[in-house]
């Protein structure tokens, strides 16, 4: 039987001779040595033995071990090899603490050591991986097995025969890994669940604008109303923007350097139906009712909605969400055509740079299966327009991030703008959205909102970062301190820390490169 320590008594040898057995079927076990002389026997399985010599069972042993004063002496049998420390052993042997002895050179090892009378039985760190290591070299046949054995056996030797203190020390830290684990896997279900319920907000439709947008015009009170508005919920978002646009350091500089590249996605859409093409109209009685007809009178039903994009090559080409150029998908505006055999169609799309008076029409040449992403190619000429470049490196939590885009959309750029600009738009009446929009980008309203952050989850899916913004700016880049992507702004995850969720820059690489445009 193992024993924990021995008691030091009056002529008692000055060691205590120990022996390890490393492989076979009686690895991690320990004997104690304390008598004359063994034998060390071999059973089937390489189980060693040491047993007296002085049973039907020690017929046929391969070595003895003689007491020698503190140690033991190991005397060879000819027809046998017996190795130590890699080296066979021909003639008698002292043995000193620390051999590794293998019974034929690749058979089962033991660890022999001597420990001073008194103490604990313990094995140093260092001790457990030396010989977790030696049983693994013979009892794994392949590098896999050997590896997967040495696991095995470096976590019973530092779980069991290591000093109480470690034990316990080890008991904590593999406490903390565990809980930490544990909440990592329960956050990436939350995730995945808010994702599978749509509980994750979709902002590629501004839902503060839904009142206005089934007319597609504004009235000069409709645009007083909504800057005040804007301005009141948006009022620190500007304020830190201020800061971040005014300041010297690196932030800055990437801010002032990517905003060209970041342009404002204003579009409509409507429903067609199958076959015919035939769209989806309304008309409008003068008792102020409404009612929707697919003949060829009435105005075409359209509802607005915009985005964010930002140019990835140097064509023009610009990299967006797929649900930013989809919006039927999350828009209750669809109410209306619900029960009815349409299918929705972009009526039109315009991506407005910062910096340049007029739109560049766009449209889609690659959309995402897998993956929330589209490609748009701009008709004109955009060879100022610099590309942004991605990060190879993936970002860890911790990282600070800056997050450019459109969060409100119009409304972020009517709030902007001065009374005196908006008044001057509606002398005669109400301004459409593209009207409105034009007269913004000639006056250079047209300009992201950045805001500032800290990555604070990684998953192959998502990369989540609680930017210091307000909902929307879908398609956004998400840039590091250096100026390259790291994400591309999806989505906003309400009850969640106020945290946004971005596809992450690998995933829109590889994206590209499938498409033909990295």
């Amino acid at each position: 039987m193992p024993i924990s320590s021995i008691q030091l008594k009056s002529g008692a040898p000055k060691t205590v001779p120990v022996v390890d057995i490393l492989s076979g079927r009686r690895r991690c076990q320990r004997e104690t040595l304390s008598q004359e002389t063994y034998c060390i026997v071999m059973e089937p399985g390489e189980a060693l033995l040491f047993l007296e010599p002085d049973g039907e069972r020690t017929r046929d042993f391969y070595a003895t071990l003689h007491r020698a004063g503190d140690t033991y002496e190991l005397e060879v049998i000819p027809q046998h090899d017996i190795w130590v420390n890699g080296r066979e052993v021909k003639v008698n042997r002292m043995l000193e603490s620390g051999d590794l002895l293998e019974i034929g050179h690749g058979g089962p090892v033991f660890r022999y050591r001597m420990y001073p009378p008194g103490i604990a039985l313990t094995k140093t760190v260092t001790e457990a991986v030396a010989d977790s290591f030696s049983g693994a070299q013979v009892d794994g046949h392949t590098r896999l097995g050997k590896t997967s054995r040495f696991l095995t056996n470096i976590t019973r030797d530092l779980a069991t025969q290591t000093t109480l203190w470690f034990r316990l020390w080890l008991l904590i830290l593999l406490t903390a890994i565990v809980g930490s684990i544990v909440i990592l896997a329960v956050q990436n279900v939350r995730l995945q669940k808010r994702v599978a319920t749509e509980d994750v907000r979709i902002e590629g439709i501004e839902g503060k604008l839904e009142q206005q947008l089934g007319a597609n015009t504004l009235s000069r009170k409709e645009l007083l109303a909504m800057q005040k508005e804007v301005e009141t919920h948006l009022s620190d978002t500007f304020e830190r923007l201020a800061v971040l646009e005014a300041g010297t350091g690196k932030a800055s500089r990437v801010i002032a350097a990517a905003t060209p590249s970041v342009a404002f996605l204003l579009g409509t859409y409507g429903y067609v139906e199958p076959g015919t093409g035939r769209h989806f109209r309304y008309i409008e009685s003068g008792e102020g009712g409404t009612w929707y007809t697919l003949e060829e009178e009435g105005r075409v039903v359209e509802f607005v909605f915009t985005g964010t994009a930002f140019v990835v090559a140097n064509d023009g080409i610009l990299l967006t969400n797929r649900h930013v150029i989809e919006p039927w998908n999350n828009d209750p505006r669809t109410d209306i055509v619900q029960g009815r055999q349409l299918i929705p169609v972009i009526l039109q799309l315009l991506a407005y740079f910062p910096g340049a008076s007029d739109p560049f029409t766009v449209k889609v040449v690659q959309t995402g299966e897998q993956v929330d992403l589209v490609l748009l190619q701009p008709d004109g000429d955009t060879t100022g327009i610099a590309q942004l470049e991605f990060e190879p490196r993936i970002p860890q939590p911790g990282d600070e991030v800056l997050l450019l885009g459109y969060p409100t959309g119009m409304r972020a750029l009517v709030a902007r703008a001065s009374t005196g600009f908006l008044e001057s738009i509606t002398p005669d009446g109400p301004a459409d959205y593209w009207t409105l929009a034009q007269r913004l980008s000639e006056a250079g309203y047209i300009k992201p909102l950045a805001s500032r952050g800290i990555v604070s989850q990684v998953t192959e899916e998502f990369i989540v970062y609680d930017a210091e913004t307000t909902f929307g700016g879908s398609g956004g880049p998400v840039l590091d301190l250096n100026g390259h992507v790291i994400a591309i702004n999806a989505a906003v995850i309400p009850e969640f820390g106020g945290s946004n969720m971005g596809v992450p820059a690998d995933r829109a690489r590889r994206f590209l490169a499938q498409s033909g445009n990295e």
